[in-house]
């Protein structure tokens, strides 16, 4: 199964996490890749990044990666969630 969810509010892993494996026992491992804003791009102090989405087109781009990913690793569910609006360094993606 593939789950995209595109966000600006956080979240938090170890609640998704949790979530994903509640009353499942067929689950051996999970996997998370996490990321941040940085405070800094070429040596340039980052205040801010201000991601845009466009509703229906980001999401169809997300299941596709998803789709290749399981795929190409044959992998059981696959989650992601994504956030777009002002993102602080710091804050998670």
């Amino acid at each position: 199964m593939n789950l995209v969810r595109v966000q600006q509010q956080d979240f938090d892993s170890r609640t998704v996490l949790g979530e994903l494996r509640a009353g499942r026992t067929d689950i051996g491992a999970t996997a998370t890749f996490i990321g941040y804003v940085r405070d800094l791009n070429l040596d340039d102090d980052v205040e801010a990044m201000l991601l845009e989405h466009y509703p229906g087109m980001t999401e169809k781009a997300l299941e596709q990666i998803a789709t290749q990913a399981a795929e190409r690793w044959s992998l059981g569910d696959v989650l992601v969630i994504h956030r777009y609006g002002r993102l602080a360094p710091g804050e998670r993606i």
